[in-house]
């Protein structure tokens, strides 16, 4: 019960930076569409709808954006950090009600603005110009699988913004292609040693031992994609979930603002 009223406290104190950013995003799918059918209706040209193209922009990287700055005031800034501390919610509650908004709540939201906004563009657009009726559909399975990307993705920027102190979202980047740099460079070494039959020199392909160890060939290579696939819809968010959780909890003990 209390974490639902810390829910409701982060919309309330937040209604206004979602409101324009929802406005915002209303005003340019209806603007894009409603201009695309118009000029497709003079020029005879076919019309081609943007919202499953604009769709993964607003939710990757302004979920990454919002998620990356969500913390900033109330963990490290002397104006949020008083009153946060002095909630009375525990660290986890406190974590929970700001994570939850922008794990699930922003991901929902958004669906439901795209889907309110291509209704309203359509009918607009057919009164116009008499088109076909084709709206942004919120159980089409691509969009859901998005979704799901996306929790993976907020979870890194989710612990990017409760690590880093300022330009959470830049520097989150900035780790990220580093480490994804010393990853590369781990999995290609491991890769050379487990493939090792396979090359000639260093990284220099044998296709002739592919072809004839095929079988063997292909039955590691499904057992690397099982382990990658384990890694990223089983372990990242996890991972960065319970160290997000730990920070915020260490800042709640010790001073953040230095």
């Amino acid at each position: 019960m209390r974490l639902l009223h810390l829910l409701n406290k982060e919309i309330h104190e937040s209604r206004k930076a979602f409101g324009t950013y929802g406005i915002t995003i209303f005003l340019v799918l209806f603007v894009i569409n409603l201009v695309g059918a118009i000029v497709a209706k003079a020029t005879g040209s076919i019309n081609v709808e943007n919202y499953y193209g604009m769709f993964p922009g607003f939710l990757m990287l302004g979920g990454a954006i919002m998620t990356s700055i969500f913390f900033s005031d109330d963990m490290f800034s002397k104006k949020g950090q008083h009153a946060w501390l002095m909630t009375p919610a525990s660290s986890l509650e406190k974590f929970l009600s700001k994570a939850v908004i922008n794990a699930f709540v922003y991901p929902i939201a958004l669906i439901l603005l795209f889907t309110a906004a291509s209704a309203f563009t359509e009918l607009i657009a057919l009164a116009i110009t008499g088109d076909k009726f084709i709206m942004f559909n919120p159980f089409n399975g691509s969009v859901w699988t998005l979704v799901l990307h996306f929790l993976v993705v907020q979870s890194i920027f989710l612990l990017g913004g409760t690590y880093f102190r300022s330009v959470h979202f830049i520097k989150t980047i900035l780790a990220v292609g580093s480490l994804s740099i010393l990853f590369a460079i781990f999995v290609a070494l491991v890769s050379r040693i487990v493939f090792a039959p396979y090359f000639t020199g260093f990284f220099t392909p044998n296709f002739d031992s592919i072809t004839v160890n095929f079988q063997a060939f292909e039955s590691n290579m499904r057992i690397f994609s099982i382990i990658g696939k384990i890694f990223y819809w089983a372990l990242i968010a996890p991972f960065c979930w319970y160290v997000s959780y730990l920070r915020v909890k260490e800042v709640q003990s010790t001073d953040a603002v230095q």
